[in-house]
């Protein structure tokens, strides 16, 4: 009893500096600073209390979760220096142990476009101008770059279209490109990034493949014989940016919640198993899913594109990190589509075609299994309510030593891996289609429609 007292003062002291109030980074001066922040890392968490516990701590100021805690789970939390002692007091009343994997993050947050590792100017102009070659993926670029990136490819080849699909809740434009060859009405592949919004790697990955596949060479000339391809770089448009402005940390998008914090979670946002395990209805939380299903428009107007085009056969998410690839379903433990070991065999080909590049491993599982439950996904509502047979999210590199703050050196061999996977399991997934000559559904809750305009999964006016 003495332990659990202690445990409450100070998670009392931690309360004390939540973001229940209106959030202070709406409209920041400066970028927020993260000097003397600190990466700590938990042991696996052995029992669900251990894990409740830590989870007391989502949506307080000056802590971030990198990796939420989970039973069995180690956690990864971003800590600032005024929250590092109350954290460690906390972990050692609660027995446990953890490392600090990094000492201050503001040393990576310098290297992640450092001019002397990566060899390319930082000049600010340079980051709103997007120029199609190399150069352009030797650095993190910002969402006027790559907006402008995508319109430049469609004005210079004609294979390729750029089409404004809905607007975000600041105004920006969600742009859809479009990639293919013509030759009547071929099966689709869809990938999206930049999700959420830290995750930096997702959008310069996604911006990466629409560069190979235009790049004329056999394997995308090949790919596009087969399949069109459609790709939004950037969902989350306002947050995306505002982690260059305002908060590199910045998750959610950056919508109005009646004066209490800001954003929702875009990937809890979707309209199947939505507000359900791994979710939270606390607007100050990282993983809030919404006052509603579909609330967000940035997650309305991708649902309605993806309902438009009935022929996609594919559907791609790009996170980070972890090294990953998910197999639907994520909202919640023991559950899988009928045809989950059709998705797997499939997913293992893309998986073993990455690795083979330069070597990197991923697992191959449900979000559950090897993360944790995450209700209201994009992968899930693809795979449920859309009916696209093949739906996964892959979470990119790396495996924790760098976490969201990937080094932009590696943007490159990511892509070209990420690349390399999406080739080979499209190669397999043509072949299967030839088999196939009629369209499966997704699994048990198919009603597309039903989930976008119910209660639960959307509102009535939101028909398509």
């Amino acid at each position: 009893m003495m332990g659990m007292t202690w445990i409450f003062v100070v998670v009392g002291v931690l309360a004390s500096t939540t973001s229940a109030v209106p959030y202070p980074g709406d409209f920041l001066p400066t970028p927020k600073s993260y000097s003397g922040y600190s990466l700590l890392r938990t042991e696996p968490l052995l029992r669900e209390d251990l894990a409740r516990s830590l989870l007391i701590l989502d949506g307080m100021r000056g802590i971030h979760f990198w990796k939420y805690p989970l039973v069995n789970r180690s956690s990864d939390i971003l800590t600032s220096p005024a929250q590092l002692e109350h954290i460690q007091a906390l972990l050692a009343t609660l027995g446990v142990s953890h490392d600090v994997i990094i000492d201050d993050v503001k040393d990576l947050l310098a290297k992640e476009n450092d001019v002397g590792v990566n060899g390319y100017s930082a000049l600010e102009e340079e980051l709103e101008r997007a120029v199609p070659d190399k150069s352009f993926f030797q650095r993190y670029q910002r969402y006027e770059a790559i907006k402008n990136y995508a319109k430049t490819l469609a004005s210079q080849d004609s294979r390729v279209t750029y089409e404004n699909i809905g607007s975000s809740s600041e105004g920006k434009e969600i742009g859809l490109v479009k990639i293919s060859s013509g030759g009547g009405n071929k099966p689709a592949i869809w990938i999206d990034g930049g999700m959420h919004a830290r995750e930096w790697i997702s959008p310069a990955t996604a911006t990466y493949i629409m560069s190979k596949l235009t790049n004329k060479e056999p394997a995308s000339e090949s790919l596009l014989s087969s399949f069109d391809f459609y790709i939004v770089p950037i969902i989350n448009v306002d947050g995306y940016e505002w982690t260059h402005t305002g908060d590199r940390m910045w998750r959610k998008t950056r919508s109005r919640n009646n004066g209490r914090c800001i954003g929702v979670d875009p990937n809890r946002n979707w309209g199947f198993h939505w507000a359900e395990q791994g979710s939270s209805t606390d607007p100050c939380s990282d993983i809030y899913h919404g006052p509603r299903a579909f609330s967000e428009p940035e997650t309305l107007s991708v649902a309605r594109a993806i309902k438009a085009r009935p022929n996609i056969k594919l559907y791609l998410t790009f996170h980070s990190y972890s090294q990953l690839w998910l197999v639907p379903y994520g909202y919640a433990r023991n559950t899988r589509p009928v045809d989950y070991n059709e998705l797997v065999r499939l997913a293992q080909v893309g998986k073993n075609a990455l690795s083979a590049t330069y070597g990197t491993s991923y697992r191959l599982g449900t979000a559950p299994d090897l993360l944790y439950p995450a209700a209201g996904g994009s992968d899930d509502w693809a795979k449920g309510s859309a009916g696209i047979k093949y739906a996964y999210c892959l979470e990119l590199r790396d495996t924790g030593r760098y976490g969201f703050l990937l080094p932009s050196n590696q943007i490159v061999p990511t892509g070209e891996e990420t690349f390399n996977g999406l080739a080979a399991m499209a190669k397999e997934l043509h072949r299967t289609l030839k088999k196939q000559q009629t369209r499966p559904v997704g699994g048990p809750y198919v009603n597309a429609d039903k989930e976008l305009n119910s209660p639960s999964g959307g509102e009535a006016e939101y028909k398509l």
